[in-house]
Formats: C-alpha cells, sequence, structure tokens
C-alpha cells in the first residue's frame, strides 16, 4: 500500500473505498503494526483478516498490560483468548502501575 495509509488521510480513504479488499487493509495493518501503532492496526487488521497479527498485536498487549489495545484486537479476533492471556495481561499492568486496566482485565475474566 505504501507511505499514504500511514497517515491519517490515507487511513481514512482506505476504508472508505467500497472496493477496497482484505488484502489492503492486511497490508495496511501490517504496516501500521511494525510502526507500534497497535490501535489502529488492529482495526485495519480485522478488517483484513489477519489473525496472525491480531495474536501479534495481543502478544504485545499482554506484555505491556495494556488493556485497551488488548480489547481492542481481542474483539476482532476470530479464535477465542485464553483466560491464561488475560491473567497474564492483568499481572504485567499491576506491575506496570496500570491500575485501571488491570481492573479491567479483571472484569473482562469474571464476565468470560
Amino acid at each position: 500500500m505504501g507511505k499514504p495509509v500511514i497517515t491519517w488521510e490515507g487511513r481514512r480513504a482506505l476504508t472508505d473505498n467500497p472496493a477496497a479488499g482484505p488484502g489492503a487493509f492486511r497490508e495496511a495493518g501490517r504496516e501500521l503494526l511494525e510502526m507500534n501503532q497497535l490501535a489502529e492496526a488492529a482495526v485495519l487488521c480485522g478488517r483484513g483478516q489477519d489473525d496472525e497479527s491480531l495474536s501479534r498485536i495481543i502478544d504485545r498487549a499482554v506484555e505491556e498490560g495494556n488493556f485497551f489495545i488488548f480489547k481492542e484486537a481481542a474483539a476482532r479476533l476470530k479464535d477465542g483468548i485464553s483466560p491464561h492471556r488475560v491473567r497474564d495481561l492483568k499481572q504485567a499492568a499491576e506491575r506496570g502501575g496500570r491500575q485501571l486496566y488491570a481492573e479491567q482485565a479483571a472484569a473482562w475474566l469474571t464476565d468470560k
């Protein structure tokens, strides 16, 4: 896809394009993943049906204790999420002082 997707306008043009297929979204999502723009990458990887990249995003979110990013990617992943991964995320959030994310992960575990 190239540089236009990196910009906000490029991402908007891609998502507004009815002719854009999963491959374009997958490529753009992977590019954003490499740039560590995880929330945007999750959206585009989801539209591109790229479970491999979504799993990588989830792995990063768990390592960082970032429930927001986790939730964005998990909502788009076809396979279920292991409760063990959410417990790991909760512990990482607690270690990193992200109490709200830890509480959200605990609530997610309770709801599932």
